[in-house]
């Protein structure tokens, strides 16, 4: 006898399948950031050498400062978007992609002339800042946005629901009041029935014997 067994997305199989993949992801996706900051981290050194820029027992202060800075502006914006300040997240993700470009740029300065060389040389950065954007994503929470429940239909309200305007109110009291008073109740019982003062009872009266 064959037994076959449905995993649904909800089983334990599946769950820890999925857990198993996000990290393997995160794994890949830090070793892809460690990968390209370390190819970064050689070009920028080397180009302060030899460009006379900085003296070899500094050079290594450029690519922290450069490569470093993508890194915390990157954690700033994470961080200011999950406060949902909207605002200081534009401004450090604009930081991010302008000191990604100058890495570019210093990265294709140091490489030999050519189109093939300049690309490869433009990578590092670059994947630097995929795989460290990659990264924070994996950790972001997830958030769905409620949409508000449509307002039902006039129609669809029971009637003890809907609400009513000051003049329907009236309207509804006054016909009370008057149905109260063909049965017998006096005014002052149907004031206190209704919640409103004998002198508006007595008004309520009168007009319907002037109406009549």
């Amino acid at each position: 006898m064959t037994h076959t067994s449905n995993l649904t997305a909800d089983s334990p199989a599946n769950f820890e399948g999925s857990r198993w993949v996000a990290r393997a992801t995160v794994a890949m996706v830090g070793f892809l950031g460690v990968a390209s900051f370390a190819l970064s981290y050689e070009a920028l050194r080397s180009l302060a050498i030899e460009t006379g820029a900085l003296s070899a027992s500094a050079a290594w202060l450029l690519p922290i400062l450069v490569d470093g800075a993508a890194i915390i502006f990157s954690l700033s914006a994470f961080q200011a978007s999950a406060r949902g300040a909207e605002k200081d997240r534009r401004w450090f993700f604009s930081l991010v992609v302008v000191i990604t470009l100058v890495s570019v740029a210093f990265n294709v300065a140091h490489a030999k002339k050519g189109i093939v060389p300049a690309a490869i040389a433009s990578l590092p950065p670059i994947l630097l800042f995929a795989a460290f954007e990659s990264l924070l994503r994996q950790f972001k929470p997830h958030t769905t946005t409620k949409r508000p429940a449509a307002r039902p239909k006039r129609s669809e309200i029971p009637r003890d629901a809907r609400e009513t305007s000051p003049v329907e109110e009236a309207g509804e009291r006054k016909a009370r009041a008057l149905a109260l008073a063909v049965e017998g109740m006096s005014n002052a019982a149907i004031s206190r029935e209704l919640g409103v003062s004998p002198a508006t009872i007595s008004r309520y009266l009168r007009d319907r014997v002037r109406v009549s």
